[in-house]
């Protein structure tokens, strides 16, 4: 139990810490403190997801450390720096990216979806709090594509007055990821009781009904 206490309540803080980091970021775009947030959101996010995986056991880790949600879970941690790290790489002269979109948007995709769905089988995490990840990705993924929808569907001038809109809803589902499992994650560990210590009677105590 206190493993499992340590392992989210570090987890949860680091997800919030990264949350607040996005903040930070969405506030300073295009000044000299955008690459360091922006490294530091990748950074927090890599290390918080890690340690939910690994836990100090495998009673602490959200997958139960199965091979299948350990390995999926690391790679959702790790693609944010990898990709991160190929675009240092890129040719200011070229404008085609190294890792072709498809790539950098299903592939995490498809790992956050089966690491949703491992989280929710290990039977780790109190039942109420067990599909959390997949509501907060669901709903991560609802604003993303409705971002996308308002400024495909637009015309030009149109799309213009949405990118506010287009970029909040942005904004909204990264928090959802972040800081609203870290939240999520300190409130599981708060909701449980924590184990029952028997006490024993010294020797010298009389007997019950003595």
């Amino acid at each position: 139990m206190r493993g499992r206490r340590l392992t989210w309540t570090i987890g949860g803080t680091g997800l919030i810490a990264c949350g607040v980091a996005g903040i930070l970021l969405s506030a300073t775009l295009g000044t000299s403190l955008t690459d360091v947030l922006a490294f530091s959101v990748d950074l927090l996010w890599a290390a918080a997801v890690l340690v939910f995986a690994i836990g100090t056991s495998s009673h602490d880790s959200v997958v139960a450390r199965r091979p299948l949600g350990m390995i999926t879970l690391a790679l959702v941690a790790i693609c944010p720096l990898l990709v991160r790290g190929v675009g240092l790489f890129q040719n200011p002269d070229d404008p085609a990216p190294l890792i072709p979109w498809e790539v950098t948007t299903f592939v995490p995709l498809a790992l956050s979806l089966i690491a949703v769905v491992q989280i929710g089988r290990a039977d780790v995490a109190p039942k109420r709090w067990r599909w959390a990840p997949a509501v907060a990705l669901a709903v991560s993924l609802a604003c993303d594509a409705l971002s996308m929808i308002i400024v495909a569907g637009a015309d030009q001038a149109t799309a213009v007055q949405f990118v506010g809109l287009s970029s909040a809803l942005g904004v909204i589902g990264f928090l959802v990821r972040t800081l609203g499992l870290g939240v999520v994650a300190l409130l599981a560990v708060a909701s449980e009781r924590p184990a029952s210590v028997p006490v024993f009677s010294s020797p010298s105590d009389p007997a019950p009904g003595a």
